[in-house]
């Protein structure tokens, strides 16, 4: 299964690069800037990621699609391989990326290509095992969707938790016409730190099971359990369909800003390929492949010496100065924001989008801000 939804992953980009570099409308008019220290070459391995690649190149990785040069002339033009030569090369003066066959000094590189390489086996745009599981099983809900959802009311265990091969007894599902089913447990609620709003709820995946017997209550097989299973969690059908394919990172356009506000597996420190969870979705204008810069917050700290000069000022009245001397009012300035990482959306729901820290270089933590890339 694992191998399949890799292939189909690696399908779909194959068709979503030949749109992204046909009109992509976020990136237009950006200037490419090749990296200082840039290589002349790269010999792909496995392993290797677009992304990884483009950062060799690219001062900004996100811009790939205005450097990449393909030969519509080979199969899956837009697919790159382990053993594939991408050249530096300039046309119309412009830099582009290139596969080639033929390193810098001459050498001809032979690669096995008696057989055709299936899609499956190109590279990956960013490291698949790390979301792989969120876009299938992650659920972001509106409190009335967890509310009206068909929930387990017993098992045939007579405990009160069940777990793999026992048998759930489901109540309100209404429509009984799917075989297979998963389970959830309400998470976290999001709200938005500024606003209050309360943007979704986490439903947490359990596990999945089949349904062996219709009626009221419907009785289903639970076949794989992540944590046990106990009476008034929710049971959805499966939908396969929730599979998303993964575009090549790029920058937003007219992008205000947002926070992040929840990371998965509960780590208090955020970074490198960490699950997040951003305030901004699908009715901000977040896509799946967008990129976005991180900010630590800058810090608030007392300033002493603007304290007393405000103290010892004479254009501050003396009742401000008696207030400020009851409540111990300090003066106070806020540090910078310092960038501390990027990351890229790869899962949009209404309101809430779900991201990968593809770098960290300073420690990330919850309210973080993100930003356009620069």
């Amino acid at each position: 299964m694992r191998k399949l939804v890799t292939g189909l992953l690696a399908t779909v980009f194959s068709l979503t690069m030949c749109l992204s570099i046909a009109a992509d409308t976020d990136s237009q008019g950006e200037d490419v800037v090749l990296r200082e220290g840039h290589p002349e070459f790269h010999v792909v391995q496995p392993g290797d990621t677009l992304w990884d690649i483009s950062q060799s190149f690219l001062k900004s990785p996100w811009l790939w699609p205005e450097i990449w040069h393909v030969n519509e002339q080979v199969d899956n033009p837009h697919l790159i391989f382990p053993g594939d030569v991408l050249s530096l090369v300039y046309i119309d003066g412009k830099p582009r990326i290139t596969k080639s066959n033929k390193l810098p000094n001459g050498v001809i590189k032979l690669t096995p290509r008696a057989r055709r390489l299936s899609a499956d086996q190109a590279i990956a745009t960013i490291p698949l095992d790390a979301i792989l599981p969120f876009l299938t099983s992650a659920r972001v809900l509106t409190i009335k969707e967890l509310n009206d959802a068909p929930y387990i009311v017993g098992n045939d265990s007579g405990r009160l938790l069940a777990a793999n091969d026992h048998k759930v007894y489901v109540r309100g599902l209404t429509d009984q016409s799917s075989e297979k089913y998963s389970f959830f447990r309400r998470g976290d609620i999001y709200k938005d730190p500024q606003t209050g709003e309360v943007l979704g709820v986490e439903a947490i995946h359990l596990g999945e099971g089949l349904k062996i017997q219709s009626g009221d209550p419907v009785v289903m097989r639970v076949k794989k359990s992540i944590e046990e299973l106990r009476k008034g969690d929710r049971v959805w059908p499966t939908n396969d369909e929730q599979i998303r394919p993964v575009y090549f990172p790029r920058a937003p356009k007219n992008f205000a800003g947002g926070q992040l506000i929840s990371v998965y597996a509960g780590v208090e420190q955020i970074g490198q390929f960490d699950i997040v969870v951003i305030n901004r979705g699908d009715r901000d204008g977040m896509e799946v492949g967008h990129v976005l810069d991180i900010y630590q917050r800058g810090e608030v700290i007392r300033d002493k010496i603007a304290t007393q000069r405000r103290k010892n000022s004479d254009e501050v009245s003396v009742w401000d100065k008696l207030k400020d001397s009851v409540t111990g009012t300090e003066q106070t300035i806020k540090l910078p924001d310092e960038k501390a990482g990027r990351l890229m959306i790869f899962r949009t729901f209404e309101k809430v989008s779900l991201a990968l820290v593809l770098k960290a270089t300073r420690s990330i933590h919850i309210l973080d801000n993100v930003k356009t890339p620069l």
